[in-house]
Formats: C-alpha cells, sequence, structure tokens
C-alpha cells in the first residue's frame, strides 16, 4: 500500500499550501492550509500538466473518506461541491503535515477494503450509458472533466 505525499502543482487553489496523496499515478487527497492548520479532502481533479489523474471512482473516493472520517476521528463529514460542481469530502483538519500520512494510511485501508465499483452498480450506468449514446457504435460517452461512460457501465477518466 505505497502512496505519496507531494507538493501540488494544481494552480487555482487558493491555500497558502497544497499538497497532494497520490498512488499508482493517481491524485486521492488534497491537504490545504498551513501549520497549524490543515484539512485533507478527496481530490476532483487531475494535476495541471497531465501525468497524475485523479481517481476515476469519485464515489468510492468519496465513501472511503467519509468512513475514515468517521471510524478514525469520530468526526461526521459531509459531502459538498466544489466551484465547479464536482462532490468531495474532508476528511479531518491536522495540525501538522507529518499527521497525515497516518490518515492516508488508514483511509488506504478503507479504500482498498471498499472494492471498485462499491458506488452506483454497474448495471444502473449501463442503463445511464444507453440513455445517452447517439448512436449504436458501442462507443464510449464523454461525461465531464475526462471521465467517459463505456457501454458495460465502466466509468473511466482519461484526464482532460
Amino acid at each position: 500500500m505505497s502512496f505519496d505525499i507531494r507538493k501540488s502543482g494544481k494552480g487555482g487553489l487558493s491555500s497558502p499550501e497544497h499538497f497532494i496523496v497520490t498512488r499508482d499515478g493517481n491524485v486521492f487527497l488534497r491537504l490545504l492550509g498551513e501549520e497549524p492548520d490543515y484539512e485533507i479532502m478527496t481530490a476532483t481533479a487531475s494535476e495541471d500538466g497531465g501525468g497524475l489523474v485523479r481517481v476515476a471512482d469519485q464515489v468510492r473516493l468519496v465513501e472511503a473518506a467519509l468512513r475514515t472520517g468517521k471510524q478514525v476521528f469520530g468526526v461526521r463529514s459531509f459531502v459538498e461541491e466544489d466551484h465547479k460542481g464536482r462532490e468531495y469530502a474532508k476528511i479531518c483538519r491536522l495540525e501538522y503535515l507529518s499527521d497525515a500520512y497516518r490518515v492516508a494510511e488508514r483511509f488506504f485501508e478503507i479504500y482498498d477494503g471498499i472494492g471498485q465499483g462499491a458506488g452506483r452498480p454497474r448495471s444502473d450506468l449501463a442503463a445511464v450509458y444507453a440513455e445517452l449514446a447517439v448512436d449504436d457504435t458501442g462507443g464510449d460517452v464523454y461525461l465531464s472533466d475526462g471521465v467517459w461512460l463505456g457501454r458495460d457501465g465502466a466509468v473511466t477518466d482519461r484526464g482532460r
């Protein structure tokens, strides 16, 4: 369960410092703020300049964040929307950046335990695909922010 915490190169974030938690080329979490007050939350967008993309299964990501907040810190988190209407969840507040390693470790234990596609069943998404597809070629349908919906209901993030 190897992950990395590094400075973020994302523009447009209104925070003195911003870091990301990454694994396997994906951005899972963001840390915004500065000592002694950081907030750790799910990432809604890929990093600027390519390379690190947001997690495709946002439902699973948010669910893991909500569970981490409740199980680890006893806090009830809420799903919020960013300025583009994308859902995210704040896990907790941290005093030190070093505390993020413990939070991320527990987050990934929960995330990995949930399993893929824990959100909406693929059969439901396949029905959504049938409604959105403009022809019978079977090609993927573009949703938003580099996210595509396949004929079988699979959601993939190809970045922007």
